[in-house]
């Protein structure tokens, strides 16, 4: 897998997938691993710390760092290559030592959700900020800046990690060996170089969207959180099937995102049938939580609002009888062009289901700390 094209480099950025990043050869010559930090995933973040140098690095701006509280980790930098670090740091809501891949992986998440507390930070911890010049490699040619621009470039939330990769004996991972690395491993490497020469290609986008002004799911500012060892069901209806499955799609996103593993899906005829089922799944006491996946498209008859006010009803008392998270996933629109918008078909608009999952987790962890205290 040879250099690829930043154009490809994005697409898989935008995804929240892996890319290798290189500087010069007259530089640093070394290859990092960078990745959208709004996308960290426990098996992402194991990933970095077994193949590089064991420390991972965010990347983010300034602004956004000291928004959390953190400061530079000295008032004198001497690095040879003024890397701008900040004072190391945890997570702390949920975290056990800091340390562990699903602790740091919550940290990067906790660093894209400025409604976090500066309070919720440890200082120091085991995750290293770094702050990227505002120009991007524009400015400075470094890997720091060019993982800040594959964020704004490809549309996410402006901070990444990123870790040295590194060979078996602990030197650092040169071109060469990053190249037969990406082809092992399925990763694109690209380089600061090629970095550069897209920024001054693309004058009408030189610095990407206001860091702020990129909505997680409609303009929503998604908490980060760990469901390490809840057990959720999706129950998803075979009706309208594009759009349901892009939904579920995006509920298991967003699952896997907040480290739930255990993933039950059942599928049903259509969103009238699913409140019967989910009964059965709770009945089961299987699960901590379960996600209504449907989709009701208006059309010209009466049919739609029957249909709409049974699942609603059905699914409010399932969530009363219960005292289980029943999360309502049902799209009601008027047409199949809102149904794609709002269910992420073929890119378009946002995906909801990606909203429903996160939901769910976090229903789930607090009747969760709320049973604990009880039992004091």
């Amino acid at each position: 897998m040879a250099k690829t094209s930043v154009e490809d480099a994005l697409a898989v950025f935008k995804r929240g997938d892996m890319v290798i990043v290189a500087d010069s050869s007259d530089r640093k010559n070394e290859c990092d691993l960078v990745f959208p930090a709004d996308h960290a995933t426990t098996e992402r973040m194991a990933f970095a710390i077994r193949q590089g140098s064991g420390i991972v690095y965010t990347v983010s701006d300034k602004e956004r760092l000291e928004h959390f509280g953190l400061h530079p980790a000295t008032q004198r930098n001497t690095d040879r290559f003024a890397v701008g670090a900040y004072v190391s740091t945890t997570f702390l809501p949920g975290s056990s030592t800091g340390l562990s891949a699903a602790d740091r992986a919550a940290t990067a998440r906790a660093l894209c959700n400025r409604s976090n507390a500066a309070e919720s930070f440890s200082k120091p911890g085991h995750m290293f900020p770094v702050v990227a010049s505002p120009g991007g490699v524009l400015e400075r040619p470094g890997h720091t800046e060019a993982a800040y621009d594959l964020c704004r470039l490809a549309g996410r939330t402006p901070a990444a990690c990123l870790t040295e990769l590194v060979n078996d004996d602990g030197s650092m991972l040169r071109w060469e060996s990053a190249v037969e690395f990406g082809k092992r491993h399925g990763i694109l490497v690209i380089t600061v170089d090629q970095l550069i020469e897209y920024r001054r290609s693309h004058p009408d986008f030189p610095n990407a969207p206001n860091p702020d002004g990129i909505p997680s799911i409609r303009g929503l500012d998604l908490p980060s959180l760990d469901g390490s060892g809840l057990k959720i069901a999706i129950v998803s209806a075979r009706w309208n099937g594009v759009v349901c499955r892009s939904l579920e799609a995006g509920a298991r996103e967003a699952l896997a995102s907040c480290n739930v593993r255990d993933i039950t899906v059942e599928y049903v005829g259509g969103s009238y049938e699913i409140p019967a089922a989910a009964q059965v799944l709770l009945e089961s006491g299987k699960f901590d939580g379960i996600v209504c996946i449907g989709c009701v498209i208006k059309g010209q008859s009466m049919h739609f609002e029957y249909v709409s006010e049974a699942v609603t009803q059905g699914i409010m008392r399932l969530n009363l009888d219960y005292k289980v998270p029943v999360i309502y996933g049902i799209l009601s629109v008027l047409s199949e062009e809102q149904a794609k918008e709002r269910s992420g078909v073929d890119g378009a608009g946002h995906n909801s289901g990606k909203e429903w999952g996160i939901t769910c987790v976090e229903s789930c962890l607090l009747k969760k700390r709320y049973r604990k205290a009880s039992r004091l």
